[in-house]
């Protein structure tokens, strides 16, 4: 076995290509046209994805350590205001993920399922976003204490 480093030109080709590609360049008015804004938002999601998720690793661990002194300060620090705020933009930002995301299933499937032959697309769409939006709001009823 070899520790030698590659060389840096050894996947160059040989000759260079019939095509000439061109440079790297963003396209025009990127932020205002077409459909960007709508990947821009759906990307910056992951930010709302990744903060709660950390906030329920830290209730979680909360929890597991058995104090109920620090599992009613985490309460209480989720009562501030700016948390409150935090928390309903989360909830509109994850459900509009969830949507949107659920609109990309029925493409992804294959023309037979099994024997059966693929359901219409509407299918998919009122099964996914229904089952969703009930989880969803079965979720904001147990966290708001209607079904304590």
């Amino acid at each position: 076995m070899s520790t030698a480093r590659a060389r840096i030109d050894s996947m160059r080709p040989s000759r260079p290509g019939p095509t000439r590609t061109a440079p790297p360049a963003m396209p025009d008015q990127f932020w205002t046209q077409g459909r960007y804004r709508g990947y821009v938002a759906f990307g910056a999601c992951g930010f709302f994805l990744l903060t709660v998720g950390g906030l329920l690793l830290r209730a979680v661990w909360v929890l597991g350590n058995g104090d109920p002194a620090a599992w009613q300060a985490l309460l209480e620090s989720w009562a501030n205001p700016i948390y409150v705020v935090f928390h309903a933009v989360s909830l509109l930002a994850l459900v509009w993920f969830g949507l949107r995301f659920f609109r990309v299933f029925p493409k992804t499937q294959p023309p037979k399922i099994g024997p059966f032959p693929r359901p219409p697309d509407a299918f998919f769409a009122v099964a996914l976003n229904g089952a969703f939006l009930a989880a969803t709001a079965l979720g904001v009823a147990l966290l708001w204490g209607v079904l304590a």
